[in-house]
């Protein structure tokens, strides 16, 4: 495991040495409950029986390193039974050989009545000594076959284990001539364990690999039951997707993954604060049961050191027994599936009426649907145009949006796969021609499913918000019409963060008088205000104002830009007789205006009247800066 002291394991047919792990501070060994106390559940024959038949159906695994078993003593916590009956699979990290009377009846009890498959973990960084000594030092065939055989048939034979676990972690402190990405005698040892464990071996037994899955050879992912992820700490679901999206291009299957947490640090609070894609908050190890990828269903779920959780006060295992009934519901997956947009934001597209009468833009929005489980077999689904939901929205946020004709919205259908938990793109369009002027809202709905396995969820909506408008900056411009209006001494800029228009300017040296009137001085020298990409300056947009303290009729403005622009477009421009009521000259539609000889230019297609300006500015990624502004009117 990363950063946990490893001891080289080799095999007891061979004399081998015993595995260990350097622990954090043990839990207090606390004598509670026996596991047959831990519910009202009657535990007889007919509720063992299915138990089994559960762990054979298909649903999101849960899996544990489980470590100081010896199956002896007060506490039950060195007792593979402490552990929930659901579990699926439990790896010893621990010695796994040399096994006592009452570990091999432990062991038997959980494997033969609950059902749940034991392995145990071993490091494969390099051969043994005793190995090494069959190819006389060499890693030969002959000593790669052998060293596969003595733990994958030899000791699984003699001890009984349901499988094998290879702690492998390239990158992350393990050294070994096994060891690296695409490997090339990694991989032939993985060739020689799979005829004893693995799917390719016909026994049932499981070849799983913890780590850094993705870094075997393409060729043997599919020599593996599962690849587990180390996923400690994780902070949310994007976190999972890219780890997932690396095992995916070697080849990894959503199917194989298990992401797991570190309950040897983590097992009093479940983890740490996760984010799901839903935005929901949660214990890390509940958004492990929780994610699937994009790709498909995701195999399950676990925990490095689950053992510690046998002391959690409130009840052994809390978090583990918690993230089971999360990930496989009770009643089973008999329950309906629910279906949702996979994302909740809305779209936005603006189209802009030229002076011709032609239309700037288009909409093309794509969305995708998510399940709550996977998709049982192939289906297709469909979307539809709820405009009843448009006055809701606008009488909750005080909006006037308009509909928008459900017919001329033309929707794909959504086709489903098995096994799917996100389905394909589909695409949404709207021809601009099609509407008039104006600002639209576009409430989109999953259609009713008929299908009784299925179920759209309360509240799954995507909005789409649609502007029409035409634009009065004259865009492309490098003259303005008109004349200087010459500054005064009342004459002022502010600058903020973001869109907010008080508060934390995000720039530098616009701050005293002095600063803020050397912006009108007619002088292109060094004195300039300045923003960067940071976040607390205006990495995610910032605006200026410009007070010319009264009234004045304006044709347009331009700005010089000192040092660099890195963000040229302007998400909105503008204007305000009393600093109240504001008119926007661009319609809310961003624009790149001409930057010439280091001036940005804003040509108003008609006369407005104004005392204050107002540009919004996008992103920025570098720098962008002002040392002079310059507003014009009409000619005296």
């Amino acid at each position: 495991m990363k950063n946990i002291l490893k001891h080289a394991v080799v095999c007891l047919v061979l004399a081998a040495a015993v595995a260990s792990c350097t622990k954090e501070t043990t839990p207090e060994r606390i004598n509670i409950q026996h596991p047959d106390q831990q519910s009202p559940i009657l535990r007889d024959n007919a509720y063992y029986q299915n138990l089994r038949a559960y762990k054979q159906t298909k649903h999101k695994l849960a899996f544990g390193w489980y470590g100081s078993w010896t199956a002896v003593g007060a506490s039950y916590q060195s007792r593979l039974i402490s552990a929930p009956d659901s579990m699926d699979i439990i790896s010893i990290w621990s010695q796994w050989h040399t096994l006592t009377p009452q570990q091999m009846a432990d062991k038997e009890f959980v494997q033969k009545t609950l059902g749940t498959k034991v392995t145990y973990t071993i490091f494969s960084d390099k051969l043994p000594e005793p190995f090494l000594e069959i190819g006389n030092g060499e890693y030969t065939d002959e000593a790669i076959e052998a060293y596969a055989k003595a733990y994958c048939k030899d000791s699984m034979d003699k001890y009984q284990y349901d499988g094998i676990d290879i702690d492998y972690e390239p990158g992350y402190g393990a050294s070994g001539p096994f060891v690296g990405h695409d490997n090339a005698l990694f991989t032939k040892l993985i060739n020689a364990m799979s005829k004893y464990v693995g799917p390719k071996s016909g026994t049932g037994r499981l070849l799983i690999i913890d780590g850094v899955p993705y870094a075997v050879d393409r060729s043997v992912v599919d020599c593996f039951d599962y690849g587990i992820v180390q996923a400690y700490a994780s902070s949310g679901y994007t976190d999972l997707q890219n780890r997932f999206n690396n095992a995916d291009a070697k080849g990894w299957k959503p199917e194989q993954y298990i992401f797991a947490e570190n309950f040897e640090s983590y097992w009093k609070t479940g983890g740490v604060n996760f984010t799901d894609r839903e935005g929901n908050r949660m214990p890390s190890l509940y958004g492990m049961a929780t994610f699937n990828p994009t790709q498909g269903a995701g195999a399950g779920f676990g925990a490095y050191h689950m053992e510690y959780e046998y002391g959690n006060s409130a009840m052994p295992y809390q978090f583990m027994r918690n993230a089971i009934q999360m990930a496989n519901p009770a009643g089973g997956w008999k329950t309906p599936i629910d279906v949702a947009f996979s994302s909740n934001q809305s779209s936005n597209f603006s189209f802009v009426v030229e002076d011709d009468g032609s239309v700037t833009g288009t909409m093309q929005d794509k969305v995708s649907l998510s399940f709550s489980r996977p998709v049982v077999s192939g289906m297709q689904l469909t979307l539809g145009v709820d405009n009843s939901l448009v006055a809701v929205y606008n009488d909750e946020n005080g909006t006037e949006y308009e509909t928008v004709d459900p017919s001329l919205v033309k929707m794909e259908p959504i086709q489903c796969a098995e096994n799917q938990v996100f389905s394909p793109d589909a695409t949404i369009t709207l021809d601009p021609k099609s509407i008039e002027k104006g600002y639209y809202l576009i409430p989109v709905v999953i259609s009713p499913i008929s299908d009784a396995g299925y179920a759209v969820k309360e509240g799954s909506v995507h909005y789409i918000f649609v502007t029409k408008v035409a634009m009065d900056v004259e865009i492309g411009a490098t003259t303005l019409d008109g004349s200087k209006i010459a500054p005064t001494s009342a004459w002022t800029i502010t600058c903020c963060q973001g869109t907010a228009t008080s508060g934390a300017t995000g720039v530098w040296n616009c701050d005293s008088a002095a600063q803020k009137a050397a912006m009108f001085d007619g002088k292109l020298d060094g004195n300039c205000w300045y923003a960067s990409s940071a976040s607390y300056s205006w990495g995610n947009g910032g605006n200026f104002t410009i007070d010319m303290g009264e009234v004045n009729d304006v044709t347009g403005l331009r700005w010089h830009i000192y040092y660099q622009d890195s963000e040229p477009q302007c998400t909105d421009l503008t204007y305000s007789e009393d600093g109240n009521v504001w008119y926007s000259l661009s319609a809310g539609v961003p624009f790149t205006p001409v930057l010439s000889d280091n001036w940005k230019w804003f040509k108003f297609k008609r006369t407005v009247k104004a005392r204050y300006i107002r540009v919004y500015v996008g992103r920025v990624t570098g720098h962008t800066s002002m040392n002079e502004a310059e507003i014009y009117g009409p000619a005296n």
